[in-house]
């Protein structure tokens, strides 16, 4: 008989936040390196002019920021205010973001790339804090 190994949702979802915060890592630096070629166009933000990479910088640290929580201490700080901010949030909501993203995603593929894993970790986060509240 096969012998099936079961792991729990909660486990389940800690381990794909681990394995896409390191993937997440790597992927930073090669953005980096292409972020010379992309055009730094400035857009206003909170009375404030962010490049498309700061811009991506923000949501990196803030998502990061959670996902390191759960990876190191297996739980969020404010766990339904956290929910509340990580549905609210909107990638594409961000003109810049969503050019980058749907115009411009064939030159430049790794962006494009690092924002659909970026708001694949932002659907994990919300999957992880709803299994943790229903816990």
């Amino acid at each position: 008989m096969l012998e099936t190994i079961w792991l729990n949702p909660l486990k389940q979802t800690t381990q794909k936040i681990t394995n896409l915060l390191n993937q997440l890592t790597q992927d930073y630096q090669q953005l980096l390196e292409q972020d010379k070629t992309l055009p730094l166009k400035p857009f206003p933000l909170n009375e404030q002019n962010f490049s498309v990479l700061e811009e991506i910088d923000l949501l990196t640290t803030d998502l990061r920021g959670y996902a390191s929580q759960i990876v190191f201490n297996q739980q969020i700080q404010n766990p339904d205010q956290t929910l509340i901010t990580l549905q609210t949030i909107q990638l594409f909501e961000n003109p810049s973001l969503a050019e980058l993203y749907f115009a411009k995603n064939k030159q430049f593929p790794l962006f494009y790339q690092y924002l659909q894993k970026l708001d694949y970790l932002r659907l994990l986060l919300i999957d992880w804090l709803i299994l943790k509240i229903n816990d």
